[in-house]
């Protein structure tokens, strides 16, 4: 993701969490609420491997600080989530705050947490923009991701599916390629990403042209032709 920002924002009350000597940034903490927010469920170990410069901020005990004056809640021991404190301030940053999902609450059990270790991963990808998360009803993706190529424009959109096994998990994995076979000919799709275009001041496509692709990550392996991949985890 390319984060471009024009200003420095400060909020006093949050100075003690950007040890500037250290190496910090006010950037970083905003960053920081930001990621937080879009995977929903974030882990402490996940902060370093997001940017190995958040370790300078997210110590338990400034998390925790963090948690007190209401920007993070913890709903387990070394699990946060953003609430709609942080929105103002990503907002003034620059940030695409109305794509950003509703404040979790949940408990960011081990099914969350597995999503948000491959969340991580896909933010090294090239062009990664951001994650987006859609109910189509008879489908819900764990999230739709978006990579964006800021100069020319261009985008592409990747369903995210983190299975865990389960019993009957190939008649399950199945049922999913029926399912986005059957998305691929629904225009909720199309609105659905005509409406985030709007938010991204991106031009959307023409309905004729909109395709996406549908990667799972886990340990099973399908052969579903083109449009369909699988990884392990």
């Amino acid at each position: 993701m390319r984060i471009e920002q024009k200003k420095t924002i400060k909020v006093d009350e949050l100075a003690e969490f950007v040890p500037r000597k250290a190496g910090a940034t006010w950037s970083a903490l905003w960053q920081i609420f930001y990621y937080t927010r879009l995977f929903k469920y974030v882990h402490k170990k996940h902060y370093p491997k997001i940017k190995k410069s958040f370790d300078k901020i997210c110590t338990h005990d400034k998390l925790q600080k963090m948690c007190s004056l209401g920007y993070l809640r913890s709903p387990q021991r070394d699990i946060y989530c953003a609430t709609d404190k942080v929105l103002p301030i990503l907002r003034e940053t620059g940030f695409k705050t109305e794509i950003l999902p509703s404040q979790p609450i949940g408990k960011g059990d081990i099914n969350e947490l597995n999503n948000t270790d491959i969340f991580v991963k896909l933010t090294k990808l090239e062009h990664f923009y951001a994650l987006v998360y859609p109910n189509f009803g008879y489908i819900i993706p764990d999230a739709l991701m978006i990579q964006l190529d800021s100069k020319s424009k261009k985008y592409k959109l990747t369903f995210i599916e983190v299975e865990a096994q389960k019993p009957n998990w190939s008649e399950y994995v199945e049922k999913k390629r029926e399912n986005y076979h059957k998305l691929s000919r629904d225009i909720r799709v199309f609105e659905y990403w005509k409406n985030i275009c709007e938010k991204l001041t991106i031009k959307p496509p023409d309905i004729k042209d909109l395709s996406f692709t549908v990667s799972f990550y886990g340990s099973i392996k399908k052969d579903f032709g083109i449009g369909f991949t699988f990884e392990n985890i």
